[in-house]
């Protein structure tokens, strides 16, 4: 049994899962793949490879001791289901991961949320940021000397920005010269630390209020000691001015190890620290910077004090309600909250007041009856709250939960149906087979008595079409009854327990050299052949599958059968008969599916239709492989405990 052996679904299950918009695979036990459609070769990159039988491990060298492999593992080990989103370092995309553990094995859908969670990254990153500088411009206000509020936004910036180091300068109008008050790190400061004083290339641009970006250093770069940056490590910078070209105060130096780190949102983050820096000399004109800045976001603003009354809206606020910002100052905030939401509301400003932490909750909001989400901050007078509309979202859940209800009756409906159906077609199944056999019985009967009372009266041709009469009444009568004993499977109760496959195995064979003690078969046997299911429903699928390979090697030289299993746990049955071309393999499990004419292999085509339902009510799988005039092998798999009914 080598390793490249395919391993494949029923055709229908396996068409319907190529179909659907998720990536999805099947693994065994082992970690080896035995089924992935195409979506999941689209994303992780294996079009057009053969990778059914590989080893994930192999095929994904990442996998290894990778969150996935550790999930899946945990399902296999517990039984349970699981679900996570994970970064890929095969596909480098984020996923959103659902695994589902079978006894042989677990199946696996997935699809790409990669805009989905950079989406959510940014959406934190920017409520982050912009908490913090609500906190900070908090701070800063309270302070009185630069040092401490250098300090303070310093690690802020390499905390919120993920910076090595930050410097603050503090202009000297005396000297005309940058004198530096405060620096967090290593890799930006002056070579010369104990230069108290600067001045480089781009100070009048900074002195314009100009904020000057380097995207990589260069020994020319018009920057203060850039070579000495660069051996630290340094390779791109930013100089973002404190105070306006008319009254300059400073500057905030940060660099970063990452080429083209400063771009519009990370330079207007540094410049919002500069800004509230700035207030601590120049409160009235700070004050018009930070409503400047508010009323430039997309979210919408409030500021409220500890009475919950509105000392401060944005634009995007003041048109929620079609109002202007000056006319909503001073009205209570509740007035505005939907009456089902004010006690939630209410109790939510309680909250972070009280707590002095912030505080997020949904709501419906304003005269629009629309849906928004608030995240509330506190400082030090009162409240500052952030709205955005989720409406479409809200609407969007709601649709989901109402078309899963849906669904779930109608499932529950489809299900008393075909139960219903199931049991009609079992009572017409046996009425018909009763009705049938009376007749059959007469035409075999008649037909004996013809041939042997009018034996004589009757020439080779009309003794030849008894003969006919009486083969078809018999095989009808067989159809007959191998439809009665599928049908019987389909709704037989299945009994679980330990059987040694290859005893049984050897007790089909001896039955079948009784019953044709001319034959000479070799057959072998592998040692230890233990599964578990229903000792009758297995003997009857084992006993097809023996039977046709008994058949099926009548006409070979050296007809041979072998029992056993592969490394990977599939049991197999072989042999070197009359094989069948695997363009029809998708017929063979098929009821009245024949590869071959009845007068060359007797049979009534239910036989492996038979087998294949009862390896599936066990939760088994079936495949089989061949080649015209070459045998055949017939895989199938039995649970290796007793599955959840």
């Amino acid at each position: 049994m080598g390793a490249a052996k395919s391993h494949t679904l029923p055709v229908d299950l396996g068409e319907v899962l190529e179909r659907i918009t998720d990536g999805f695979f099947v693994l065994d036990r082992e970690m080896c793949i035995r089924f992935m459609n195409g979506e999941a070769k689209r994303l992780l990159g294996a079009v057009g490879r053969d990778v059914v039988g590989m080893r994930v491990r192999d095929l994904f060298p990442t996998f290894a001791n990778s969150v996935f492999e550790e999930q899946y593992q945990k399902a296999l080990d517990t039984g349970a289901p699981t679900s996570f989103v994970e970064y890929s370092l095969t596909s480098y995309l984020w996923f959103d991961v659902k695994a589902f553990p079978a006894p042989d094995g677990i199946s696996v859908y997935f699809r790409d949320v990669t805009e989905r969670v950079e989406a959510e990254r940014v959406l934190t990153e920017r409520n982050n940021q912009q908490a913090a500088l609500i906190e900070f411009g908090r701070l800063a206000l309270s302070q009185a000397s630069l040092p401490r509020v250098s300090e303070e936004a310093l690690e802020l910036l390499c905390t919120y920005l993920d910076l090595p180091a930050a410097e603050m300068y503090r202009y000297r109008s005396s000297l005309d010269r940058y004198e530096r008050v405060g620096e967090l790190g290593e890799g930006v400061a002056s070579a010369r630390p104990e230069d108290e004083t600067l001045d480089f290339g781009g100070s009048a641009q900074i002195r314009r209020a100009e904020a000057i970006v380097v995207d990589r250093l260069s020994d020319d770069s018009p920057f203060l000691d850039a070579r000495a940056r660069m051996e630290k490590g340094i390779v791109s910078v930013a100089c973002v001015p404190i105070g306006t070209e008319s009254e300059p105060i400073g500057m905030i130096v940060v660099g970063s190890p990452r080429a083209r780190d400063f771009d519009e949102s990370r330079l207007r983050f540094v410049e919002s620290v500069a800004t509230t820096i700035a207030e601590v000399f120049h409160s009235t004109r700070a004050t018009a910077q930070t409503r400047e800045i508010l009323d430039s976001i997309t979210d919408a603003f409030v500021a409220v004090d500890k009475s919950l009354c509105i000392i401060y809206v944005n634009e995007r606020l003041a048109q929620f309600y079609g109002s202007t910002k000056e006319a909503l100052i001073g009205k209570p905030m509740l007035n505005f909250v939907d009456r089902s939401s004010e006690s939630m509301v209410r109790a939510a400003f309680e909250e972070a007041l009280a707590t002095r932490k912030p505080v997020t909750l949904e709501l419906r909001f304003g005269l629009n009856n629309r849906w928004y989400d608030m995240r509330i901050y506190p400082f030090a007078d009162g409240l500052a709250g952030y709205i955005r509309d989720i409406t479409n979202r809200i609407n969007s859940e709601r649709a989901i939960r109402d078309l899963n209800a849906t669904l779930e009756q109608r499932v529950a409906e489809r299900t008393t149906q075909l139960e219903a159906a199931n049991q009609e077609l079992e009572s017409f199944a046996y009425s018909v087979s009763h009705d049938l056999r009376a007749p059959l019985r007469a035409i075999d009967g008649f037909s004996q008595v013809l041939d042997e009372d009018y034996h004589a009266l009757l020439d080779e041709t009309a003794r030849g079409y008894l003969g006919r009469v009486r083969s078809a009444a018999k095989r009808m009568a067989e159809l007959i009854d191998a439809l009665l004993r599928l049908a019987k499977i389909a709704r037989a109760p299945i009994h679980f327990e330990t059987i040694d496959l290859g005893e049984m195995f050897a007790g089909i064979v001896s039955e079948l050299a009784v019953a044709e003690p001319e034959r000479r078969v070799a057959v072998e046997i592998e040692g230890n052949l233990i599964g578990l299911g229903d000792p009758a429903l297995v003997r009857a699928a084992l006993g097809n599958l023996v039977g046709n390979a008994w058949k099926f090697t009548r006409k070979s030289e050296e007809p041979a059968i072998a029992f056993g299993r592969d490394p990977s746990g599939e049991f197999f049955v072989r042999d070197n008969g009359a094989g069948f071309d695997m363009a029809y393999a998708n017929k063979l499990f098929g009821a009245f599916q024949r590869l071959h004419a009845a007068d060359e292999f007797e049979g009534t085509g239910i036989g492996l239709a038979t087998v294949a339902r009862i390896i599936h009510r066990h939760g088994g799988t079936l495949r089989a492989e061949g080649s015209v005039g070459h045998g055949a092998t017939f895989w199938f798999t039995l649970p290796m405990e007793v599955p959840q009914q």
